[in-house]
């Protein structure tokens, strides 16, 4: 029971073919493996927990999110805002979100 009610969320959505909606955020079809997604998303977290510090990682966390991400949050560098246990789905996004330390990058 030691888990927030809420936590503040930035991500970046890598779709692939195989996805449940496998189009862009500019509504065309995405063509990459499952594998080719992973592998460019690990490539993103290794340049972020590289990064000088926190402010560093910060920013380049918001641009690789503008360049990268097919989600509509995109435009706003990733940013979910803050939301509340239950809000997000599907559960592994939530279950991920919640089991992380504030500054914590997941792995793809």
């Amino acid at each position: 029971a030691d888990q927030p009610e809420e936590v503040h969320v930035i991500h970046i959505l890598k779709k692939h073919a195989g996805s449940k909606d496998p189009t862009c955020r500019q509504g065309k079809p995405v063509k990459c493996t499952k594998s080719r997604a992973v592998l460019a998303l690990g490539n993103m977290r290794k340049r972020l927990v590289m990064a000088a510090d926190a402010g560093a990682q910060q920013r380049a966390f918001v641009e690789l999110a503008r360049e990268h991400s097919d989600c509509a949050s995109a435009r706003s560098g990733g940013d979910l805002g803050t939301v509340a246990a239950g809000a997000l789905e599907p559960v592994e996004l939530e279950d991920m979100a919640f089991s992380l330390s504030v500054g914590e990058i997941s792995e793809p």
